[in-house]
């Protein structure tokens, strides 16, 4: 099977609702990933874009979110005889400044953070390399629109291998179909869900799903538009590819869920592949994404394969997806890359799992919200049904192509 082609994300009922199950999925994964560290009496901090303290519509919600998170998870360990000693902050990521870094940190290889993002300590040959991706040199190709970041790697090793790996910007893809993984989820034919990916001023003609704003399809272009697209959802596509070059890997059909791989990821492969002296980066380039932070489905994947992110934010991962085989734009694969990426990807599976399944035990009766209760059951139902190894990790791919904050899903989802 494919895809699965159901009218919601785990149920296949006119009275599933996609939405709500991807926010109790979503939510879900956030308590369990906080809680796995306060239970060790380790405290979590999620991180507010300091651009956004002037905006009460941003910040307030921002802090009840993780208000709700921190008493959901301290009220499940007092009821487990567990008096939890640590708390889930709210903090503020680092500040922007061109060229500023998140860092995945090997604390296992004895790394420890910059004391700087804006001037990471780099080798020589990782210095020159960084200098160009954070000027846009001419020579480089990488993509600098909405979510702006490029992934590169400084390598310190001194013998074989010794130069550092960039650009390695956010690059679109097509989700696979693989018999090791769990079938990813497709909206069926005559869900409600596909009504906003009409093409506007077309009867039959869809925007893929997964595509970033693809659900603006009825809406008109803005102006200026140079790309001649009818409508918004694929004007922004087009300026994706064309104005802000992102990489596009395949062009997706109805019959296809399009992903994003974001530049830190790709990254962290090749960190693991070329060895422990080698440092994982995401630097921001372009100017429409300021948030010094890694998503939290970043921030899944590198925990659970020991590379934590200098700061980790509660807002959108649209469509985001890991490799699930080598690219190397420019460059050539390691001998083990293969390797290193099925495992990565089994340690990020293993963790999802973990923090899905204990998050849905957070959510009790007594904290998830009345609205959703449904939708959780649903989610408890489906994985009892469904219990390999890459069920949960599937899930939250499938959460995250219906688009939305996380602060937003968390403060729905939550008492």
């Amino acid at each position: 099977m494919r895809f699965r082609r159901t009218f919601s994300i785990v149920t296949d009922a006119a009275t599933g609702d996609a939405k709500k199950e991807a926010e109790v999925i979503m939510t879900a994964a956030a308590l369990g990933f906080a809680a796995s560290f306060v239970k060790d009496d380790q405290p979590v901090q999620f991180d507010m874009d300091p651009l956004d303290l002037g905006h009460p519509e941003w910040s307030e919600p921002f802090q009840r979110a993780v208000q709700k998170i921190d008493t959901a998870i301290a009220d499940y360990l007092k009821a487990h005889h567990l008096e939890p000693r640590g708390k889930v902050h709210a903090g503020l990521a680092p500040g922007y400044t061109k060229g500023a870094v998140i860092v995945g940190v090997y604390k296992l290889a004895g790394q420890l953070a910059p004391p700087s993002i804006s001037a990471p300590a780099l080798s020589p040959k990782g210095q020159v390399l960084y200098d160009k991706i954070k000027n846009n040199d001419p020579s480089i190709v990488q993509y600098t629109g909405r979510g702006g970041y490029t992934g590169f790697v400084d390598n310190k090793n001194t013998v074989e291998n010794t130069d550092p790996v960039g650009p390695r910007p956010t690059a679109r893809f097509l989700a696979p179909s693989l018999p090791t993984l769990h079938p990813r989820w497709l909206p069926a034919t005559g869900s409600p869900l596909w009504a906003p990916r009409r093409r506007k001023g077309t009867q039959d003609s869809y925007v893929p799903w997964g595509l970033i704003m693809g659900d603006t399809a009825g809406k008109d272009p803005v102006p200026p538009n140079p790309t001649g697209a009818p409508n918004l959802s694929d004007q922004t596509t087009l300026e994706m590819r064309d104005r802000y070059l992102m990489v596009f890997n395949g062009e997706p059909t109805v019959d296809d869920v399009a992903s994003y791989t974001h530049g830190m990821i790709q990254a962290i492969y090749k960190a693991y592949s070329l060895g422990p002296s080698c440092t994982p980066y995401e630097i921001a380039v372009g100017d429409q994404t300021k948030k010094m932070a890694s998503c939290l489905p970043c921030t899944l994947f590198m925990v659970a394969v020991g590379y934590p992110p200098t700061s980790t934010h509660l807002g959108r991962g649209e469509s985001w997806a890991p490799l699930y085989e080598p690219y190397n734009p420019g460059g050539q694969a390691e001998p083990n890359e293969t390797g290193v990426i099925r495992d990565l990807n089994n340690a990020w599976s293993a963790r999802c799992s973990e923090c899905v399944t204990l998050g849905l035990e957070i959510l009790d009766d007594g904290h998830i919200a009345q609205s959703h209760a449904e939708s959780r059951d649903a989610v408890r139902s489906y994985l009892a049904a469904n219990s390999g190894d890459t069920a949960a990790a599937t899930l939250i791919l499938d959460a995250l192509t219906l688009h939305a904050p996380e602060t937003d899903r968390i403060n729905r989802a939550l008492r």
